[in-house]
């Protein structure tokens, strides 16, 4: 037994040997306990509007963009694929004219938080939530394999109480893309839409610089049929609105611009 056991033997015992399967997430855990999170500090994570419009697929950071699969305008993930290299299984984006593949970050460092109970550290590697809000991500790729833009969404599937303020991720957005040719237009509600609390946001904003295409879209009230009290029964209703905000930046194809 070395000095180093013999002065401390009990610590052997204090943590269980890990599970199969476990153990690359326990020795992660070790270290970053180790070096009191410093590391994880030192090297921001990649996020998607750090990736350069004309990136090769073959040059995403795929240990940190993970679980590929076609995307569906901003919803959930649809047909699961290997890698990104298989884009070309993704229909066409009716919006765009790219491919959409949806994506998840690695929330690795959002577990290991999480195993600290740190709220302060889980509220900071949050990987899939902007500013409080769960976000949907995904690329749009052209033909040829070349990265052209990028989709950020929040996530419809949040519930009710955060949910009803996703709609404020917009400025955010805004600030990300803002420029002096951005144009903002709000549109009147349709038929049967009506105010939340007296505030409805139907927004739409676009700006056009080197090539590409930024929109932002923002949304705010209830659809018809929804309401905060079920006028049947007089019961609340749990999660009926629409709140919402979007972003999207993208060079259309040579075809379509």
């Amino acid at each position: 037994m070395s000095a180093r056991n013999h002065k401390h033997p009990a610590r052997r015992h204090l943590i269980p040997p890990p599970p199969r399967g476990r153990v690359t997430l326990v020795v992660a855990l070790a270290g970053w306990l180790a070096a009191g999170g410093t590391a994880a500090q030192d090297r921001p994570p990649t996020k998607i509007w750090d990736v350069a419009l004309g990136t090769p697929v073959a040059a995403l950071p795929q240990d940190e963009f993970v679980d590929p699969a076609c995307g569906t305008n901003g919803g959930p993930p649809a047909r699961t694929l290997k890698g990104f290299n298989e884009f070309t299984q993704c229909a066409l984006d009716q919006t765009t004219g790219l491919h959409e593949v949806w994506f998840r970050y690695d929330d690795e460092r959002e577990y290991i938080a999480r195993a600290r109970r740190s709220e302060l550290l889980i509220r900071q590697y949050s990987a899939n939530t902007l500013a409080g809000q769960p976000i949907i991500t995904s690329l749009l790729i052209n033909d040829a394999g070349l990265i052209e833009g990028y989709r950020i969404v929040t996530d419809q599937r949040a519930e009710g109480r955060t949910r009803v303020a996703a709609h404020g991720l917009a400025g955010i957005f805004k600030g990300m893309v803002h420029g002096p040719e951005m144009t903002c237009s709000d549109l009147p509600p349709a038929a049967g839409e009506r105010p939340i609390e007296e505030l409805f946001i139907k927004q739409v904003c676009e700006r056009r610089y080197d090539g590409r295409l930024a929109r932002v879209e923002a949304r705010h009230y209830y659809k018809p049929g929804q309401y905060a009290v079920d006028p049947n029964d007089n019961r609340l209703t749990e999660n009926l609105f629409e709140s919402s905000a979007r972003l999207e930046v993208y060079r259309p194809p040579a075809a379509s611009r």
